[in-house]
């Protein structure tokens, strides 16, 4: 969304009798939401089978809870196709057990086991 210009925020500042340090106008946030190139090389790795490689992310808690009152998803993601899975949990502590019955679904699902994770 932005925000004013740096010759408006310095007149409002000014007329408000606020002193600010004005020798810079650049804006960290502004530049990096102008961005437009990756700060990264894509990756020219290739994956020829689902499970070849698998992400894992878990995230939480959430301030706001699910209408069960999980506050945590955990998420796995196919490198091969990027199909993505998500699991909600209550505690972070599921995260094992979650695996567990992710692992046997998938691999029984593919036919072939999780390479690497």
């Amino acid at each position: 969304m932005g925000h004013a210009s740096f010759q408006t925020i310095k007149r409002i500042l000014h007329h408000c009798n606020i002193f600010a340090n004005t020798t810079s106008s650049f804006c960290d946030s502004c530049a990096v939401s102008k961005i437009h190139q990756l700060p990264y090389v894509p990756s020219q790795t290739q994956y020829m089978h689902p499970l070849e490689s698998m992400y894992m992310d878990i995230w939480g808690p959430s301030h706001v809870c699910s209408i069960n009152g999980d506050r945590y998803y955990l998420s796995f993601v196919d490198a091969y196709s990027k199909y993505t899975w998500i699991y909600l949990l209550h505690a972070k502590s599921q995260v094992l057990d979650v695996f567990r019955k992710y692992k046997l679904f998938v691999e029984n699902q593919f036919d072939c086991k999780i390479k690497a994770l």
